[in-house]
């Protein structure tokens, strides 16, 4: 930490405070402020996209008082952390012993120290008395920018995993209005900085109230909480089950969007071929007339009795969807 001071000098600061003591005190704030800044890095990449906290209505001064607010509360237990927990998470085979094979890649390196400074071997194991992290000192800006990068990535991978889940609700609505003859009313959606359906800008809009009242804000945030258990300040990492669960993710979101929309197109098709059969029964009856409006009746009928369902149903995938995006980013 002494490389990013320096061009201070000790000696025009000391006063009376003798020169040691004051390159403890300076190198033990630098540390302080560097495990904030990655922390509020990390914290930012969820507020930027995630459903609610990263929405464009919501304040820019909002959201930066709500990361600064939150970051200060945790980081001094952070700070504080004494590392069992993260020993015991890591340790998937419980046999109190942490190997290389069981850290995530961003601490095979402090492993390999400590195994070294244990006098061990690379194969042997780490017993708990001696995983003792320390948080990464960076020589300079650069290698500061990539340590704030992962950390921020991180949040990101956390809150676009949620984002994917809820977004499939706009696709379902885009098909339901290609149905029931209502594609052409579409309005902006501030969040995508898009056009979307008014039926993908309803149900959109249900799944971010769904999401508050399952209480998906405070899950998120306590899955972000706990990923500083495992990948402690400044060892942050996007693994590559991280991404392939966010491809994952955007397939379960088209799935999401198919079972929605399925039963209504379903029922549509056979309006049409009722509304077929009755021009060929009455020819003096217009049916591209009659059959506009008819669709859409029905189709607004139907969706509004398939609300009840569509509602539990995202009551149970989101909690579900955060909690795999914890166990991923966890590596558990």
């Amino acid at each position: 930490m002494d490389t990013l001071f320096s061009n201070l000098s000790l000696e025009s600061l000391a006063g009376s405070v003798p020169g040691p003591d004051l390159a403890q005190l300076v190198e033990g704030a630098t540390g302080a402020f560097v495990a904030f800044t990655l922390i509020v890095a990390r914290m930012s990449g969820l507020a930027v996209i995630a459903p609610i906290f990263g929405h464009p209505n919501i304040p820019m001064k909002i959201r930066v008082f709500l990361v600064l607010a939150m970051s200060l509360v945790i980081t001094p237990i952070l700070v504080a952390n004494d590392h069992a927990r993260t020993f015991h998470l890591l340790d998937r085979d419980h046999d109190r012993l942490l190997t290389s094979d069981e850290v995530p890649e961003s601490l095979a390196g402090p492993l390999e120290s400590l195994l070294q400074k244990a006098g061990k071997r690379p194969d042997q194991g780490l017993a708990i008395d001696e995983f003792l992290l320390t948080l990464p000192a960076p020589q300079n800006a650069l290698e500061y920018a990539w340590m704030s990068l992962l950390e921020f990535a991180l949040g990101v991978a956390l809150g676009l995993g949620v984002l994917t889940i809820v977004s499939g609700l706009q696709m379902a609505g885009s098909l339901i209005d290609a149905q029931i003859g209502m594609s052409l009313g579409n309005v902006f959606n501030p969040q995508f900085q898009t056009e979307s359906s008014l039926s993908g800008e309803m149900l959109y809009q249900l799944g971010l109230v769904v999401f508050l009242i399952v209480g998906g804000h405070h899950l998120i945030i306590a899955a972000l909480i706990d990923t500083f258990q495992t990948m402690p300040v400044g060892y942050a990492w996007v693994s590559a089950d991280s991404i392939s669960l966010l491809s994952d993710l955007v397939h379960q979101s088209l799935v999401l969007a198919v079972q929605i929309s399925a039963p209504l197109m379903g029922m549509m098709a056979v309006v049409g071929l009722a509304m077929g059969f009755l021009g060929h029964t009455i020819p003096q009856l217009n049916v591209l007339v009659v059959g506009f409006p008819v669709r859409t009746l029905v189709g607004l009928l139907l969706l509004g009795l398939a609300l009840p369902a569509i509602t539990e149903a995202l009551a149970r995938i989101v909690p579900g969807g955060i909690s795999h995006l914890r166990q991923v980013l966890l590596g558990l």
